[in-house]
């Protein structure tokens, strides 16, 4: 079904064209705008008569322009971030099914980037009562053109309209900056004189783990905590105190998916041959192809060479999440690592929540144990996280006891709370007069749910306590049976992207450390103490970044300043604020490499590496994370005063 784009119309910051050809031409403020489907000229409901939204984009602006699709039903709505390269028309496709937010983060279709929900947990097809077009706040105005509206029940044909947008060293072709490597040769001539560059700095003041000599608590062989009755430290196997800063991602691929990509690209090696190993399935990696140029077969030694002459250069003492494990083992850097394979059910309650009191998951946390028994006696490892950002935990207030009720699935942990339900009140006629209800039996509460939606306090305040219940079997059962294999290792956490309430806290208190991903401009402090303070134990984050906007990339990451020396400002501030909180004991920045410029699995493609796809470092920005990592100690023990302002901040082009 076509959509005629007459019904539309602009909202606040927005201008809004139509052109004779039916296509809408949008103007935004910075501030963002949106336009919304006329209600009065359109039937809403026709949505769950088809299975895809279609609709063709095209602009110009400097960067990735952010396109939200937003879907509402009463007070509840779904959210869906698509990120657009400019001067490439792409034809946006949205499975509508998508809605019932069971998936975080959809499927790529070719042409597009990154497409991540938000919102609530999920609203219902056949109800959305309104639609929007919206775009997010920019460092100028946007224009983009938006055509071929379509409701339909299949795929459509894509766009793949040849335009060769990077280079064969996997640079934005369409721009040109300052440190942009000018031929292959010129890459090759760089990186021979790379791997001669030598290591001059001093760590005479560090342990062989990377710990800080002047402070020294009890020796154990491994890597442990410690409260000296006014802050946490993480110590090292010698004993020595330590404030863990990694980077994320070191390893030297910098894949971009290929597929439904391939328009845009100049250069595309076949997959056997000299450049075999930059292929991953359907991959790429320009970043690895630029190192066989350069090394023969002989690139990957030599990249682990000069990389682990970096990291001590710069004085990073830990190798944080996702890194390579031959290169771990190369370096002899002190290292965190990612478990695999979080226990799942086949059945989950939301997402990736699986059904708690089931015997798989049981079954399936004790086999996803089993993976530490390799590492238990490396005294190199810090630690391990045992998941990263659950997808359930992005909806702030989830109510999972809710959504369980909701389906007609029998889980375990439905018949647990049945028996919850019967140990707390005894009799059907005691739930009854607590909920306002009237339930047959205790037997008959899933069947007879659907029938008796009662809004009532007691019967919430059940869910919520039921909600934690489920939320600390989660977190306690693979967590003791971790450390049933491995006693001598850190359990880190699982990484959350944020805390909305205490509740996802609960359980937690098995870990030896909890960790967060914290996209600020500095750490909170005033979170970090309350989690460290409720659990009794330090806090570590594993994920934070900053972006520039002066190099050959079309998107700036989560947070975002306007040149290179700015990032190195912001890296200063975040580090040396993080230094000052009691708590905390570690920092680790996400990532090493730029991510590709066309996108990575998921068509994220930010700029926030150390190094570029030619592995050129960013000096400005290094020569200030260097700067932050000689004051760590001076700071953490009041010596010094931490860096106090952080440079200006612009909009991000974060999907």
């Amino acid at each position: 079904m076509q959509l005629t784009v007459n019904t539309f119309y602009p909202c606040e910051n927005t201008n809004l064209q139509i052109a004779s050809n039916e296509k809408l031409h949008v103007e935004t403020s910075p501030a963002g705008g949106n336009i919304v489907l006329d209600r009065q000229k359109y039937d809403v409901s026709i949505w769950s008569h088809y299975d895809f939204f279609v609709a063709d984009i095209y602009h110009e602006c400097e960067d990735v322009l952010v396109i939200i699709l937003k879907f509402s039903q009463d007070e509840r709505y779904i959210s869906v971030h698509y990120g657009i390269l400019p001067f490439v028309k792409t034809r946006l496709c949205f499975p509508l099914k998508a809605v019932n937010g069971e998936k975080l983060f959809l499927d790529r279709y070719p042409g597009s980037l990154q497409c991540v929900l938000r919102g609530d947990s999920s609203i219902d097809r056949s109800k959305i009562d309104d639609f929007s077009i919206e775009t997010i706040p920019s460092q100028k105005g946007r224009k983009f053109e938006i055509s071929n509206f379509q409701l339909r029940e299949d795929k459509p044909e894509f766009l793949c309209d040849r335009k060769p947008y990077i280079d064969e060293m996997g640079q934005l072709a369409i721009r040109n900056w300052h440190s942009k490597t000018s031929s292959l040769k010129e890459l090759e001539e760089y990186l021979q004189k790379e791997l001669h560059h030598q290591n001059k700095s001093d760590n005479n003041e560090l342990s062989r783990f990377g710990g800080w000599k002047e402070l020294q608590f009890r020796k154990t062989g491994f890597f442990r905590t410690e409260f000296d009755n006014e802050k946490w430290w993480l110590v090292d196997p010698d004993g020595y105190a330590m404030f863990s800063t990694g980077i994320d991602c070191i390893q030297p691929y910098d894949t971009m998916k290929v597929s439904g990509m391939e328009h845009l690209v100049s250069w595309l090696p076949d997959k056997k041959g000299k450049y075999e190993s930059a292929w991953t399935d359907h991959s790429f990696s320009y970043a690895v192809a630029n190192m066989i140029r350069a090394y023969g077969n002989s690139w990957w030694e030599k990249w682990a060479e000069i990389i682990t002459n970096r990291l001590k250069e710069w004085k990073m003492n830990t190798i944080a999440n996702w890194s390579q494990r031959e290169f771990i083992k190369f370096s002899q850097i002190p290292y965190v690592y990612p478990l695999n394979d979080f226990p799942t059910t086949k059945m989950n309650i939301y997402r990736d929540f699986p059904d708690v009191f089931s015997d798989e998951y049981d079954v399936k946390a004790k086999e996803f144990a089993q993976q530490l028994h390799p590492l238990k006696e490396d005294p190199l490892l810090v630690g391990y996280f045992i998941r990263n950002e659950p997808h359930w935990a992005f909806v702030d207030g989830l109510n999972l006891t809710e959504l369980m009720m909701e389906q007609s699935f029998p889980f375990e942990s439905k018949k647990r709370f049945i028996q919850w339900l019967m140990e707390k009140y005894e009799t059907i006629t005691h739930l009854n007069e607590s909920w306002g209800a009237s339930f047959s039996s205790f037997e008959h509460i899933v069947d007879e749910y659907q029938y008796e939606r009662i809004v009532n306090e007691n019967r919430e305040k059940d869910f919520a306590s039921f909600n934690r219940i489920l939320i600390r079997r989660y977190v306690e059962l693979p967590s003791n049976y971790c450390k049933d294999v491995d006693p001598n290792h850190l359990n880190l956490g699982m990484r959350y992207a944020w805390i909305s309430n205490d509740d996802l806290l609960e359980g937690c208190e098995v870990f030896d450390v909890f960790s967060i991903n914290s996209y600020q401009l500095k750490p909170v402090a005033d979170q970090i103490d309350h989690i460290s303070k409720k659990l009794n134990m330090p806090v570590m984050i594993g994920e934070f970044h900053f972006g520039a906007a002066d190099v050959g990339l079309l998107a700036y990451g989560i947070r975002a300043v306007a040149t290179q020396a700015d990032r190195g400002k912001a890296y200063r501030y975040y580090v040396e604020q993080a230094a000052t909180i009691p708590g905390l004991i570690g920092v680790h920045y996400f990532q090493y490499n730029d991510q590709a410029v066309l996108g990575r699995f998921d068509g994220e493609n930010y700029q926030v590496g150390f190094v570029d796809v030619c592995q050129r470092p960013y000096e400005e920005f290094i020569e200030q994370v260097k700067m932050a990592h000689d004051r760590i100690y001076s700071i953490r023990t009041g010596v010094e005063m931490p860096l106090s302002t952080p440079p200006v901040e612009i909009p991000k082009t974060g999907f």
